[in-house]
C-alpha cells in the first residue's frame, strides 16, 4: 500500500534535506488548531479540509504548488495531508526545502501551516491552490 510518508522520506533520501516528523500530540494540537481556526464543522462532508474552509482566497493553475515555496520562505512549515491517506504531519526547514520534497514526490494533496497555524495553504487534486488565515492576502497578490 502507498504511503505518503514513504515517499517524502524516499525524496530526501539522497540530499541534505532533514525533515522532522511531529510527535502525535503536537500533531493533533496542530489539526485543533487548525479546525478552530478555519474549518467549518458543520459542513457535511468529511472527505476534504479544503472543501469546508470558512474564509479563504483560491487560484486554479496545475502549478500552483511551485509558488508556496516563496510564501513560506526562510520559515519553518509543517505539511499535513488528508487524515484517511496519511496521519503524519512533518516540520520542513524552508520553502526551498517543501519545494524540493514536492518536486520529488507523487501528486498528493497536502495542506502547510506552521506551527502557530497562522496560514493554512492547500494544494488539491483539482490543481487549486488555497490560502486560509495570513495566505489570503498572498493569494490574491497571485490572480
Amino acid at each position: 500500500m502507498y504511503k505518503i510518508s514513504t515517499d517524502i522520506y524516499n525524496s530526501i533520501k539522497n540530499s541534505n534535506i532533514i525533515i522532522n516528523e511531529l510527535g502525535i500530540e503536537k500533531s493533533k494540537e496542530i489539526f485543533k488548531s487548525i479546525q478552530k481556526n478555519y474549518i467549518n464543522m458543520e459542513k457535511e462532508n468529511n472527505l476534504w479540509l479544503w472543501e469546508k474552509f470558512n474564509d479563504y482566497e483560491f487560484i486554479k493553475n496545475s502549478n500552483g504548488w511551485t509558488y508556496i515555496q516563496n510564501f513560506v520562505s526562510n520559515s519553518k512549515c509543517i505539511i499535513f495531508f488528508n487524515q484517511d491517506e496519511e496521519t503524519k504531519m512533518f516540520s520542513i526547514n524552508n520553502g526551498k526545502d517543501l519545494h524540493y520534497i514536492l518536486s520529488e514526490t507523487c501528486g498528493y494533496e497536502f495542506y502547510i501551516t506552521d506551527e502557530e497555524c497562522t496560514y493554512l495553504i492547500c494544494f488539491n487534486h483539482h490543481n487549486i491552490l488555497y490560502g486560509c488565515g495570513n495566505a489570503i492576502e498572498w493569494i490574491e497578490t497571485l490572480k
